[in-house]
């Protein structure tokens, strides 16, 4: 599948330096001469296995050497480290049962199950230790003539959540009907209270046109959904919808998406996925949570006014611009925000990134 984790091996590094202006430096760990980028006070960059000294570390993380202090001039050596804003997200999966169908040699069911759980090859035991996922599966017994309405069976989300998720899949088959709408919004609250940072989304999966708990036959719940997934946006969660298989028609998904993403009058329409074979499946699903990765980056610390002009933030050993399109921009003292192409690594790849500041730039938490 075309989804990959980002890995963010992120620091400011604040080194201890006496005085500005840029010099030689050498490397603590090989004696290497080295030049710094051009940030006052910094020299070198320095990874060492080495005995720690000013600049050098025991640890691997990468940090700067300053050259030309005096002992009295230098400020104590620290890291400032920053995180990503982890996403949550809640995987709302049809169950159905026409989720038994045929689906290029395997069924709907089974075809989510390996484009989200496979051990090997699911998105959720790849991302699991970035994106906080959980799941609930909907369904209904004849709607509200069954009795409860609409059905959820659901795993809160969490970190490295894999393994309950899997133990709810694995206790479950498809059912019965489709009540999408209530659905939606039976499981909005689980976002909304949720205290956790960071963007909260639904992601629909359905192979079917809607129907209600009020009138389980026929498939007339079209209105409910697109108004509960604007009910949900409304309290700051989106949703996005995968049809799986092509018997949901586009204008449906499009009023879904749409309203999910809270688009009005004039706007682009927002993307939803219609997934015909299971690497179509598997690559919506990917699609969207890499899509949802937060670029902003928070620090452990604080950038002193006007400071992010000694800073230099780089994503896999490459510095990127300040303030340009394709960069970088400090949001406010504690937020660093990727943008354009800087932040389309951050959600399709495996990234390392580092932020270096010069000294006195950033105070840390503490």
């Amino acid at each position: 599948m075309n989804s990959v984790g980002a890995i963010w091996a992120a620091c400011v590094v604040i080194a201890g330096c006496g005085g500005v202006g840029s010099t030689s430096g050498t490397d603590t760990g090989t004696g290497t001469s080295t030049t710094g980028p051009g940030i006052p006070g910094i020299t070198s960059v320095t990874s060492s296995d080495s005995e720690p000294t000013v600049g050098s570390s025991t640890d691997g993380v990468v940090r700067y050497d300053v050259g030309g202090a005096s002992d009295t001039g230098t400020c104590a050596d620290a890291d400032v480290k920053f995180e990503p804003q982890i996403p949550t997200v809640l995987l709302l999966i049809d169950q159905s049962g026409s989720m038994t169908s045929n689906f290029g040699g395997t069924d709907r069911w089974d075809a989510v199950y390996n484009a989200l759980l496979d051990p090997d090859d699911g998105l959720v035991p790849h991302l699991e230790g970035q994106v906080r996922f959980g799941m609930a599966l909907y369904t209904s017994f004849e709607g509200d003539e069954g009795g409860e309405c609409p059905v959820i069976t659901e795993t809160p989300p969490a970190l490295d959540n894999y393994g309950a998720i899997a133990a709810t899949w694995e206790a479950s088959q498809p059912e019965d009907e489709t009540p999408t709408g209530e659905s939606i919004a039976a499981v909005t609250p689980t976002l909304v209270m949720d205290p956790s940072e960071g963007t909260k989304i639904i992601v629909l999966a359905t192979d079917g046109e809607p129907d209600t708990c009020a009138e389980p036959n026929p498939q007339n719940g079209q209105e409910e959904s697109v108004e509960a997934a604007a009910a949900a946006f409304d309290q700051g969660v989106r949703t996005y919808v995968i049809s799986v298989g092509n018997e949901v028609s586009d204008q449906h998904l499009q009023d879904v998406a749409n309203a999910g993403a809270g688009v009005g009058p004039g706007d682009p329409d927002a993307a939803f996925y219609k997934a015909d074979d299971a690497q179509a499946l598997a690559d919506a699903f990917a699609d969207i949570v890499d899509g949802v990765r937060d670029c902003k980056l928070t620090l452990d610390g604080t950038v002193a006014d006007g400071g992010e002009d000694e800073c230099a933030v780089f994503v896999n050993g490459e510095v990127i611009p300040l303030d340009n399109d394709n960069g970088w921009q400090l949001n406010n003292p504690s937020e660093v925000e990727l943008v354009g192409d800087a932040c389309d690594a951050i959600q399709n790849g495996e990234v390392q990134v580092s932020i270096k500041c010069a000294c006195g730039v950033v105070t840390p938490v503490g």
